[in-house]
């Protein structure tokens, strides 16, 4: 099946990266999506970078079959640089997207599916545990400037595959970050 925009425009599929260039990690989910944004087919995905969050999102919530997100997480449960991925399905218990943003993913999509918004069935929620996304710096932490090539390669691999890796209503560690930087450091 095809992947380029239907007759009204809209693209099956979104890739929306959050956050702000100029707070440290905060900036990830824009670096990834510009990456992504070269990786993968212009024509058939719809990419946005927005430093938005809450009621804001909303409206880019709408219109297409499928959604990545992709931002930077303050969970404190994992070291800096793991990846993680949530799929969010109408079934599947809320996400609890703790993320500079002060999102609350489950909130906002059931309010734009109670309004009557195009809502897709399922939203995938990919991001990496920030060290520091407060810092005014225009760059990321280095271990989360490292982890991001990985979250990349995580959400092509998950797209060509058809998403099937993804567990519905449960974080999923893609990545480990200690185990990263000990092979890394080790090899």
């Amino acid at each position: 099946m095809s992947e380029h925009p239907d007759a009204a425009g809209c693209r099956r599929m979104r890739i929306i990266g959050l956050g702000n260039e100029l707070l440290s990690d905060d900036g990830l989910g824009i670096s990834a999506v510009r990456l992504l944004r070269e990786r993968l087919p212009e024509d058939a995905i719809e990419f946005e970078e927005l430093s938005v969050g809450g009621l804001e999102l909303l409206d880019h919530l709408t219109g297409c079959e499928r959604i990545i997100i992709v931002d930077a997480l303050a969970t404190g449960a994992h070291p800096a640089g793991t990846v993680l991925r949530f799929l969010q399905t109408a079934d599947s218990d809320p996400v609890a997207l703790t993320s500079s943003h002060q999102i609350d993913l489950s909130q906002v999509l059931t309010l734009a599916r109670l309004l009557g918004g195009d809502v897709p069935p399922t939203v995938l929620v990919y991001g990496i545990e920030a060290q520091d996304a407060v810092t005014f710096h225009d760059e990321c932490t280095q271990d989360v400037r490292r982890a991001i090539p990985i979250l990349v390669d995580t959400i092509c691999a998950d797209i060509a595959g058809g998403m099937e890796a993804a567990v519905p209503g449960m974080w999923q560690i893609v990545s480990d970050a200690a185990q990263d930087r000990y092979t890394t450091e080790h090899t």
